[in-house]
């Protein structure tokens, strides 16, 4: 278990997302890293770890949320609508009860000094918020666009769709360094707030400030994982199914074909059988 790397684990499990949390363990930018490397890293023991895994496993036997086999055009869709759609409304809010924050706190010079931290996690969450807010538009405007495309025109035996760029891994290296570059301000917020630890004392809109953080920042770690370690590669893998000299997709080998033909026919023979049988049952 503790050879296998973050990615694997969470793409298995799900649940184990919510534990590595919990340990800021980072597994949708360092998904490569091991269980046993990311441990180390960050100082933890790894057999207390193991033994939280194992709990939860326990706890929660199996998963309902298959995303590994999802093709590349739902999970865009599940990406769009689910992650997308919840950074678009949840931004704003956030920004505003920062402000709002920042700006009672200003005013009280006891309070500014009590939360010292409140001003740095501002300028933090914007920035983070303008390359979120770029990033997505990038995504849903060229890059997603062009994996739907891809993925369309290998399913009907088309060309290769045009692109303003060569290769897909471009561009996907890109959109990784920027994951990167935001997750670290993420866990400077974490740092700054003492891993979202509410103060006592605190005011009903500092607890929600803090605790929608957390939750938003939650959110984008699964956002990016799905398209870091799954979407991603499935692109890249897609991309490689192309002739790059006629953009036609490559002939597939006769054994996959046969394969597929024989699991066709034998769901249609079987199809065929359940329709018989029920059939026999209603005449009788």
């Amino acid at each position: 278990m503790k050879s296998r790397t973050l990615k694997e684990l969470v793409l298995a499990e799900g649940a184990m997302a919510h534990l590595f949390e919990r340990y800021g363990i980072d597994y949708c930018c360092l998904g490569h890293e091991t269980l046993e490397v990311a441990c180390r890293k960050k100082g933890l023991d790894i057999s207390i770890v193991l033994r939280e895994m194992e709990q939860l496993r326990l706890a929660r036997p199996y998963s309902f949320l298959h995303c590994d086999l999802w093709d590349e055009e739902f999970l865009i869709e599940y990406i769009v609508e689910n992650h997308h759609r919840y950074c678009h409304a949840t931004i704003p809010v956030l920004l505003e009860q920062l402000t709002i924050l920042s700006r009672e706190h200003n005013s009280s010079g006891a309070s500014e000094s009590a939360y010292p931290y409140i001003k740095p996690v501002l300028f933090l969450f914007q920035r983070a918020a303008h390359e979120i807010e770029q990033h997505m538009r990038k995504e849903e405007m060229i890059l997603f666009p062009y994996i739907k495309s891809l993925a369309s025109a290998k399913e009907f035996a088309r060309r290769r769709p045009l692109a303003p760029f060569l290769t897909v891994d471009g561009p996907l290296n890109r959109m990784e360094e920027e994951h990167f570059e935001t997750t670290q301000l993420f866990a400077k917020i974490r740092a700054l707030l003492s891993d979202f630890t509410i103060p006592e004392n605190a005011s009903a809109m500092h607890a929600a400030v803090i605790t929608g953080l957390q939750a938003f920042i939650n959110d984008m770690h699964q956002h990016v994982h799905l398209e870091n370690n799954l979407l991603f590669p499935k692109a890249l893998a897609l991309e490689e199914k192309f002739d790059k000299r006629t953009g036609l997709p490559r002939e597939e080998p006769q054994a996959k074909v046969e394969d597929r033909k024989s699991s066709y026919d034998n769901r249609e023979a079987r199809t065929a059988q359940s329709n018989s049988t029920a059939a026999w049952g209603h005449n009788s």
